[in-house]
Order: structure tokens, then sequence, then C-alpha cells
């Protein structure tokens, strides 16, 4: 169960790897291309000098780049945008038309940097910006919505792959954590599981075990049926782990109520069992009852001094409900409910089922459980047919 959440992050961490390589490879790319046309174009001063300012453009861009990976603005984000800004426009006296690509990523830095609305305002300006920008630098006026959408298209296209790398990481994040609550999920149902079937057996177990002891030099005969019985418990219960572990557990409801009448009788205590036929209940209804059963039983020998219970089954609505009741309640406050009946709870949440425990007066304490069935009703009319 522990090794889902390790190979979640192992995952993330190379998808999210890969995402980020791509933006600055993108980055660099569309950088590229106005530094080639630098080279290749203008004298070597002003190469050198628009090198130098096209460094630091792509330096404040790759720094926005990171925080925009990260989720977070640059701490001084408002003096790198203002920097870069003025890196976009002012060097264009010295490389010319070269330069007109540059302002694209301003664009980027700006959705990248700011939050919207704001960001697409600022965004929307530097490509209307593109069009004097364009006139100033001597561009043809047919080429200037060319440049004017080049910047835009540039723009967009970097900010994409920034929001692109991070609903990435944002998707395995998301996976990771889902992958520790279903590990969480497993392990209480595991825990749940665990304490329904060792509850009952070993409070059986024990009980038969001080039976045995008790009429051990009295009555042998006594004795040994109860250690036999015993043994027969353990191999129960160890049947049971491995049906647990293995993910196939399932109860018998019958088998159950068989059950927990011999271990409350053999307590001293007089069962009243008052039920519609067990056999022909849905299996949907007949294991979380099984459950409840079993823990209710469990109960009244942990909890109590009882001298008879009753246990009750009985159709209502679209479902069925058991209810067991028991004296011996010791006097003073309640209780308080144990992880069994919050795992009872629990796994008739699941079935949209209901659970009451408490005291109902005269020392006598109620458990009532609710399970629906869609085909309690059909199979109550079979039953009685």
């Amino acid at each position: 169960m522990g090794s889902a959440p390790h190979a979640a992050s192992a995952t993330t961490g190379v998808a999210v790897r890969t995402a980020q390589t791509l933006v600055f490879l993108l980055s660099i790319a569309y950088l590229s291309i106005p530094a080639s046309r630098v080279i290749t174009t203008q004298p070597v001063p002003n190469a050198g000098l628009a090198l130098l300012a096209l460094t630091g453009v792509a330096l404040l861009q790759f720094r926005h780049t990171w925080h925009g990976l990260r989720g977070e603005p640059p701490v001084t984000w408002s003096w790198t945008l203002l920097l870069q800004a003025i890196l976009s426009y002012a060097p264009a006296p010295l490389a010319g038309d070269a330069w007109l690509g540059v302002p694209s990523f301003l664009a980027a830095s700006l959705l990248i940097t700011l939050r919207s609305p704001l960001s697409y305002v600022a965004y929307l300006a530097v490509v209307l910006a593109e069009i004097p920008f364009a006139l100033l630098v001597h561009e043809e006026p047919s080429d200037i919505a060319y440049a004017t959408l080049g910047v835009a298209l540039t723009g967009a296209v970097v900010f994409g792959f920034v929001k692109m790398a991070t609903l990435v990481w944002e998707v395995h994040r998301l996976r990771a954590t889902l992958a520790h609550r279903a590990v969480d999920v497993e392990r209480l149902r595991f825990a749940r599981d665990l304490h329904d079937v060792l509850g009952h057996q070993l409070c059986a177990i024990a009980l038969k075990g001080e039976l045995a002891a008790a009429v051990l030099h009295s009555r042998p005969e006594s004795a040994e049926r109860e250690i036999n019985e015993v043994i027969g418990l353990a191999r129960e219960a160890h049947r049971d782990i491995r049906e647990v572990v293995a993910g196939y557990r399932s109860v018998s409801l019958a088998g159950e109520m068989t059950g927990v009448t011999s271990v409350l009788t053999s307590a001293g205590i007089e069962c009243e069992v008052d039920t519609v036929p067990l056999d022909t209940l849905p299996a949907d209804a007949a294991t979380p009852l099984a459950f409840a059963l079993r823990e209710g039983a469990t109960n009244v020998l942990r909890h109590s001094i009882a001298r008879h219970c009753s246990i009750t089954l009985r159709p209502q609505d679209d479902g069925l409900v058991l209810r067991i009741v028991n004296d011996g309640v010791p006097p003073g406050p309640p209780h308080p409910a144990g992880s069994g009946l919050e795992g009872l709870r629990e796994r008739l949440l699941e079935l949209d089922g209901q659970l009451h425990a408490g005291p109902v007066g005269g020392g006598s304490f109620e458990l009532v459980v609710f399970v629906p069935s869609m085909a309690t009703k059909a199979a109550m009319v079979e039953a009685t047919r």
C-alpha cells in the first residue's frame, strides 16, 4: 500500500521536469531569432551592444518564467518588469528591425507575472504598442500587421507553455494527493475489517477460555468442550485474517447469528432471537448486517453484565432494521464509543445506512442499524409465499 505515493512522486518529478525543460527550450528558440538577426544584419559595434541588451532580456525572461513555473511572482517583480520593458524598446535604434520581435517576451512576462485581468490589459497594450514601434524602426507599413501578430502569438505561446507546465505539476500533485488518500482509505478499511474480524472472536476465545478454566477440575467434559470451541474459533479467526489480507472479506449472516447466540449463551446471557429467514436476504444487506451483529454482540460481552439480550431483524421501507437490546448496563456515564462502532458507522455511511446506539432506560442499551437494499422487499415477498 505504501508504494503508490512514492511511484506517483517519481512520475510527478519526471513530468514536471520535462514540461519545464520544454518551456525553457521554447524560450531559447524564440530568443535565438532576434539574436541571429542582430548578428547577421548589423555592424559589429551595434551588434555587440544589442546582444548585450538581448542577454539582459533573456535573463529577465528566464527569471519571470522560473517564478511563473513555481506559481509565485519574483520578489522585485515590478522592477524586473520595468527593466525588461526598457530593454525591450530602448536598444531599437542600435538593432533596427531585428529588434521588432523582442517585445513579445515582455508580453509573455506580463502574462506570467501579473494577475488577471491586469495581465491581459498589459499584454494587449504591448501588442498594440508594436504598431508605433514598427513605424519607429522604419518597418514597411505592409509588415506592421505581421510584426504585431508575431508579438501577440509569441507572447501567448510562451505564456501557454508556462501555464501548461504549471497545470502538469498541479495535475500530478493532485494525483499524488489522491494516491496518498487512497492508501489512507485502504488502511482504514483494513483496520476496520481487522477489528470486525478479531474483536468478536478474541472476546469469544477469552470468554470460553475462562469458562474452561473455571470448570476444568469440577467438570472436565465441559472444559474439554469449551477448549475445542476455542480451537475452532482460533482457526476461524486465522482463516478470516487471511481473507481480510487478501481483500475478499465476506461473512454469512446466518452463520454469524449462530455464532453470536452460542457465545452469548455460553456467557450465561439469555438470547431471544426474532428474525426474518436469513438465507433469503440479498447479499448487499446481509454482509453489513453480519458485521453489525458481530459488533453488537462484542459490545454486549465487553461493556455490560447482561443477563438478557434480544435480537430482532425486520424489513422496513426499502431495507432492513437490526435491533439489539441488552440489559446489565453499569450505572454512570455512557461508555465512550470505540473504534468498532465508528468503523461500523463508516461502513453504513458508504451504503446510505444509519446507526443509533445508546441507553434506553432501565439499565438497558440499544443498538439499531438500518441497511437499505433495493432487493429487500422482493426477497421478503418471495420468502412469505
